[in-house]
């Protein structure tokens, strides 16, 4: 993670508090160099100004740039009277308002550029990076919170020889269906990403077994009717794996749904196999506490 991306999660009180903390070094420091070694020190409120403006918005970006004009040329006139510091301040705040507008555009390009590298082009749904973040926040709650965790991973069954019938534009249509047929029937604080050509995984967070199975179901049963609707004889094939606290990896996680979804197809396709817990969960429920995860 990166620091752009860790203070980005922060509320923001707390952005308002470290960018109000940047500002008054930054003033301090000015009127210090200003009055004891006569340095030019206004180039740095582009600090601060940046923050805000990355951080908080361009309304607080020029609303401290307009400050920061004020702040620099009340230092200056105390101690250099005249019209220079007004020209000065005139050509900083055409600085700091430029460089204001300048964060924000490249933020909207960065946020932009990082939401097409989350998002299956083709589907319009999280891709695999997006779905590692996202059940990496889940499990981390999961092991605060003492709760389950459940991934679920869906296959559509043929696909290769309904490609090969039907051609691929075929199945690009039927994909992108399916994909938004999953993400209506999920709650909201759930999550499904494309992991393979036609392999979906979903991420149930806070979610106990018996509920997992209900959400799948109902996922299951949405497919069904619009697949039937569009007129497409296509069936799916799911596997729900539970997990309680310790957590493995992600990755392990999303192997164990990945198997269940296999022993599904293996079971004649078509159907939902959700018989894997972890030894945590089943100890608990044959109440025998000793026994290891698996």
């Amino acid at each position: 993670m990166t620091i752009t991306e860790y203070l980005g999660r922060q509320p923001k009180k707390i952005l308002m508090i470290l960018g109000s903390l940047l500002i008054v070094m930054v003033s301090a420091s000015d009127y210090l160099t200003h009055t004891r070694y006569v340095l030019e020190f206004s180039p740095f409120y582009l600090v601060p100004i940046s923050f805000f403006s990355w951080f908080i918005g361009k309304r607080s970006g020029i609303a401290l740039a307009v400050m920061s004009v004020i702040v620099g040329l009340g230092i200056r006139l105390s101690h250099s009277p005249g019209i220079i510091p007004y020209w000065n301040a005139l050509v900083w705040f055409a600085l700091y308002v430029s460089s204001t507008m300048m964060v924000v555009q490249l933020k909207r390009l960065y946020e932009h550029e990082r939401q097409l590298s989350h998002i299956d082009p083709l589907t319009k749904i999280a891709n695999r990076r997006a779905l590692f973040e996202a059940a990496a926040q889940a499990r981390s709650f999961s092991d605060r919170q003492n709760v389950p965790i459940s991934i679920a991973y869906l296959d559509i069954d043929g696909f290769k020889q309904l490609n090969d019938r039907h051609g691929h534009s075929t199945g690009d249509r039927i994909l992108a269906l399916a994909a938004a047929s999953v993400k209506k029937a999920l709650r909201p604080t759930d999550v499904v990403a494309r992991v393979g050509g036609d392999e979906f995984t979903v991420l149930l967070p806070d979610t106990d077994r018996e509920t997992a199975a209900q959400v799948i179901n109902r996922v299951r049963l949405e497919l069904a009717r619009v697949m039937e609707e569009s007129g497409w004889q296509v069936t799916f094939s799911s596997g729900i794996a539970t997990f309680f606290p310790p957590l493995g990896s992600v990755a392990e996680m999303i192997k164990s749904a990945d198997k269940e979804m296999y022993a599904a197809k293996r079971m004649g396709k078509n159907r939902i196999k959700n018989d894997h817990m972890t030894s945590v969960q089943s100890a608990l429920l044959s109440g025998n506490p000793a026994q290891h995860r698996s």
